[in-house]
């Protein structure tokens, strides 16, 4: 599953409530301080709540933005230094309640990527993804292939994308390799779900409203038998191919497509799906609304 990617001038940038508590400690000045200087500015807030966004133990909202911005005033901070940070944290909430929509894994893949320090969703819109899955003598999946195109909302210079191994899998037999358009960051696993999130640089600042097409290659080394592959729709856009190629040893005797509501409810939609000459059965999906599409197949 792929998940849209970060601002790109954001590498390195530290979360809101770092960036706030180091901009007061320049300032020298004392909570109870800032607070009369917002109200001069008719922005009313108080103490125990700037004490709470500093330590960060809670984060401002949009709705707040007229405060942070009379913060960088109080502050003598540029515009924009803390109310960019503001509408990282507000995607980045609503990616987490897109993706616990979607699947009781919405939390472990949210805090994998939290643990990199990646953000969030909303500066791209996926165009089109194909995806090329290679099934190996051994019934398992061997490696996927995919080709992605995405759409800029705001500048954006990254990907985080994720993959999940079979149930019992070593998550450290599973590897990215970037093909063309993007370098391979960091990772982040999960072993009890097999869930391993990677970040994708890409080799430009792909600017607002720009174009970008990147390619990647997944390598599953665990060899456990995989009857199943599946993908999450975040947002109703897009086109999503996925074709199977069976290693001639492992034809299955049936390919279905599904699609459900979240990855955990049962089938809205199951069809026969062909098995075509040389081992390939594809689905192709283009989502009206946020959902889980998948194949799933039988051996004898």
């Amino acid at each position: 599953m792929q998940t849209p990617s970060r601002r790109a001038g954001d590498a390195g940038r530290p979360p809101f409530h770092e960036a706030l508590r180091a901009a007061i400690a320049d300032r020298g000045l004392a909570l109870s301080r800032v607070r009369d200087h917002l109200a001069t500015r008719g922005q009313h807030v108080g103490v125990s709540t700037l004490s709470y966004w500093q330590n960060g133990e809670r984060q401002p909202t949009t709705r707040s933005l007229p405060v942070v911005q009379a913060l960088e005033q109080v502050l003598a901070l540029p515009p924009a230094t803390l109310t960019d940070l503001v509408t990282e944290e507000a995607s980045r909430e609503a990616r987490r309640s897109r993706l616990a929509g979607l699947s009781d894994l919405g939390n472990t893949i949210d805090g994998l990527i939290a643990q990199m320090g990646s953000p969030s969703v909303g500066q791209s819109a996926c165009l089109s993804v194909t995806e090329g899955i290679a099934i190996g003598r051994e019934r398992s999946i061997e490696t996927k292939h995919v080709h992605q195109v995405i759409r800029a909302v705001e500048d954006v210079d990254q990907a985080v994308v994720t993959y999940q191994g079979e149930p019992g899998c070593d998550v450290d037999q599973i590897s990215f390799f970037a093909i063309s358009g993007c370098r391979v960051g960091r990772l982040g696993r999960h072993a009890g779900t097999g869930i391993v999130v990677a970040e994708l640089w890409f080799d430009r600042l792909v600017r607002r409203q720009e174009t970008h097409v990147f390619q990647y290659v997944i390598k599953d080394d665990n060899r456990i038998t995989s009857y199943e592959q599946y993908r999450m729709h975040l947002y109703p856009s897009g086109i999503h191919v996925v074709e199977l190629q069976f290693h001639p040893d492992a034809v299955p005797v049936r390919v279905e497509e599904f699609r459900r509501r979240r990855l955990e409810d049962p089938d809205t939609r199951q069809h026969p799906v062909p098995i075509y000459h040389g081992g390939r059965a594809h689905l192709v999906t283009e989502p009206t609304t946020p959902c889980v599409s998948g194949l799933r197949w039988e051996y004898d």
